[in-house]
């Protein structure tokens, strides 16, 4: 076994693909842990309450957004911009029930509203939309709030009533708060908030889900960036391990197997070699990965250099090997390659490396849970809330998949020895 893991570790050493695979990847990797992610959870520059978030134009969908989850989603065409209606906006934020995205549009005429309203009721996820008109202002202090904005429902969500209510409400103050003091909207915005500062203040707790678990913002940014990082590293382990598939492929054309088992060395041997071959090659990688890392700031990844070099290699055991098993029930060098990069495409994108997969259906879902990198995000997430279960169940997934590609293997020798 030792002379058949030597060899294959020189054929290895001698090919500049593998040589590619094994510094590109973890290179990219490192650059991904160096990018530093602006707030990729939310999309969107907060106003100081996070139920209140501008968008860009009155054309962007708030589906893009993450919006939260059970709030009423409210899109805001704001063609005012004044400080009065700003705090309107800002006092519907603070009632705890409401997401609110708003678009500043100050040309905005009452017809184009109704333009954009059209199109938007039918291509964006929204329950509700609320135009502030140029003269909100005016017809505010005029006491006159019906001509001051307008509440478009877009759902048959019952809550729309609360949101009604509450927008007479601020507006009842707005227009009390005038009359007392006259028609300087400044003073009158100082007025209501020297108010709602003595007022006792709401508490709106959201109660969790047991099975998930609480992010911050900057974990959920680092977990982001953690699943570009895994995405680039099982495309080395897949590829890395697909040279040493191709010497499995290489000897059984040129009858090498044959010639091996005349030595009195077996199926088991000689799969052994090859698979320790995987071992070592994901050991090489993730210490080029761990000489990259060390320059990296652990406050900056969200978790200790060893704990990335773990999963790294954990990781790189189940790809390394399931390149392994491409290459014994293969027998083309371009099949495996196409059948290796589709693997690769497609586990990543079905195990949520590149976006959450929450809101998809109950099938993708299960499809997702028999992919390898799902699991290690799902670790990932546990070491960031210090869950330390999370070492056991990866090295049982790990063990899970290398004892299903052992057996395949084995199979497949048998097979390939049957045919023989």
């Amino acid at each position: 076994m030792r002379i058949l893991l030597k060899t294959t570790l020189k054929l290895l050493f001698r090919n500049k693909g593998f040589w590619f695979f094994l510094i590109v990847t973890p290179a990219l990797s490192i650059l991904m842990l160096n990018i530093k992610v602006a707030d990729s959870t939310y999309y969107a520059a907060g106003l100081g309450d996070d139920n209140l978030l501008e968008i860009e134009s009155t054309d962007e969908k708030v589906a893009y957004h993450n919006t939260g989850s059970g709030m009423l989603i409210i899109k805001v065409y704001d063609a005012s911009g004044s400080d009065l209606s700003e705090y309107f906006l800002e006092s519907l934020a603070d009632n705890g029930m409401f997401k609110l995205l708003r678009a500043k549009c100050n040309d905005m005429t009452e017809e184009a509203f109704e333009e954009r309203l059209r199109i938007d009721g039918v291509e964006d996820r929204m329950t509700a939309a609320i135009y502030l008109k140029p003269v909100f202002d005016q017809k505010m202090l005029a006491g006159d709030s019906a001509e001051a904005f307008e509440i478009a429902i877009l759902s048959d969500d019952e809550r729309y009533r609360m949101l009604e209510t509450e927008a007479k409400n601020i507006s009842g103050r707005i227009i009390n708060t005038a009359t007392l003091l006259g028609s300087k909207p400044e003073r009158i915005v100082e007025m209501l908030k020297a108010s709602s500062d003595q007022v006792m203040k709401k508490e709106v707790i959201e109660l969790q889900n047991p099975d998930e678990r609480s992010l911050t913002k900057e974990q959920s940014n680092n977990k982001t960036r953690m699943g570009y990082v895994f995405a680039f590293l099982t495309l080395g382990f897949m590829f890395c391990g697909v040279f040493v598939a191709h010497t499995v492929i290489q000897e059984q054309k040129e009858q090498v197997l044959t010639r091996i088992k005349l030595t009195n060395a077996g199926n088991i041997t000689y799969f052994m070699s090859k698979f320790l071959s995987g071992v070592v090659v994901s050991g090489i990688l993730t210490v080029v990965l761990g000489i990259g890392i060390s320059f990296v700031d652990e406050e900056q990844l969200g978790m200790a250099h060893g704990k990335i070099l773990f999963l790294t290699f954990l990781l790189g055991l189940i790809f390394c090997s399931i390149s392994l098993l491409l290459g014994i029930l293969f027998e083309d060098v371009m099949t495996a390659n196409v059948v290796a990069f589709t693997i690769w495409s497609l586990s990543s994108l079905l195990s949520g490396l590149y976006f959450p997969l929450n809101a998809t259906t109950k099938l993708i879902k299960v499809i997702s849970g028999i992919m390898p990198q799902k699991w290690f995000m799902e670790g990932t997430e546990m070491i960031f809330v210090g869950d330390n279960s999370a070492y056991i169940m990866l090295l049982c997934i790990v063990a899970a998949y290398l004892v299903l590609v052992v057996s395949l293997g084995g199979l497949g020798l048998k097979m390939k020895k049957a045919e023989a």
